[in-house]
């Protein structure tokens, strides 16, 4: 899953420790979701869980946390399109459609000790392809994700600025596939600073 890889990606750059969790054996019905792909991560450099920015959040807040379970719901394990992410309204629509309280409790059991042997809480994260750019929408997707048990909202988008912006165009062979093929498309003059623009998003 590509989303994986960039959300794990992200996450070890920025200083974290990463664990795949196995996906849930939960067998989708008619009636019941697919099961999210979830990790877990961990702040060495940070000693407790502390969000007090809000529900949506951004690469600046990874500092507040120390342990999380990070669910991912993307492109490929979702019927997101690019007809979704033009309507606030559609995306809205989307999560209300692709997420369930069921679904993330199993999403957010972790199938092993979350690395503080004293300590068992953890932040439930979810990491989405987009959110509403209207504030009402904004406040309405989130009120609806913290409702079914997500505690912070991380997309996509944030994630993937992120990565371009650590990159340059001298590529190092050890690096992960994903910086790898950033390093490319900025050597090529793909993605230079003034384009990062397209990453920008309200909220």
């Amino acid at each position: 899953m590509v989303e994986q890889d960039l959300v794990e990606a992200y996450f070890k750059s920025n200083g974290f420790l990463v664990h795949s969790a196995a996906n849930s054996a939960i067998t989708p019905t008619k009636r019941k979701l697919d099961p999210l792909t979830s990790i877990a991560v961990m702040n060495p450099r940070v000693t407790e869980n502390f969000l007090d920015s809000g529900m949506r959040l951004f690469s600046g807040d990874l500092h507040r946390i120390r342990t999380g379970m990070v669910g991912i719901l993307g492109w490929t394990n979702s019927s997101f399109s690019p007809a979704v992410m033009s309507s606030d309204t559609r995306q809205v629509k989307f999560l209300k459609q692709q997420l369930s309280k069921e679904q993330l409790d199993d999403c957010f059991k972790p199938s092993f000790p979350i690395w503080d042997e004293s300590k068992s809480s953890f932040l439930k994260l979810l990491v989405v392809p987009s959110l509403p750019a209207d504030n009402g929408k904004m406040k309405e997707a989130l009120e609806f994700v913290r409702s079914i048990g997500v505690e912070g909202v991380l997309t996509l988008r944030s994630i993937l600025e992120n990565l371009f912006r650590q990159i340059t165009p001298n590529l190092v062979k050890d690096l992960p596939s994903v910086f790898q093929i950033f390093g490319l498309i900025k050597a090529y003059g793909l993605a230079k600073d003034p384009q990062m623009e397209i990453f920008k998003e309200a909220g």
